[in-house]
């Protein structure tokens, strides 16, 4: 294969194939980015209401039990899993055709939704108000 037959592979291919992609890439940028800010927002109101509860029980040796500690791990990871799951996804069709790059993300959101959630409903259990 010579210089010039890669340039005309690359010619080839059709431009609005790529603007198809490009603009799967872009919606689902945007519904990955509102995950991350709602999982952002529940991290800050969790931390919030630990900070109030812990407040309300006050210094008493006696009440040390009831004291709880901001599930860090839990929501640092519920932050985590949009991006990732999108990097991983366009790293998976970064070659592929508009309908398997449509595919692709509509299972990585699917997964990451999923996953998001339980985390989300997981953590108000973890400090059992």
């Amino acid at each position: 294969m010579t210089a010039l037959d890669r340039d005309a592979g690359r010619a080839s291919r059709p431009v609005g194939a790529l603007v198809g992609r490009v603009a799967v890439w872009l919606v689902f940028a945007l519904l990955f980015a509102y995950m991350t800010v709602q999982a952002a927002g529940n991290l800050v109101a969790v931390a919030h209401r630990v900070d109030e509860f812990n407040a309300f029980i006050g210094d008493d040796p006696a009440a040390g039990s009831l004291r709880r500690s901001v599930p860090w791990l839990w929501l640092v990871l519920d932050i985590a899993v949009a991006p990732v799951a999108f990097v991983v996804a366009l790293w998976v069709t970064r070659r592929a055709t508009v309908l398997v790059t449509l595919a692709v993300f509509v299972v990585a959101f699917a997964a990451a939704g999923a996953l998001w959630l339980d985390l989300q409903l997981f953590v108000p259990r973890l400090l059992d108000f």
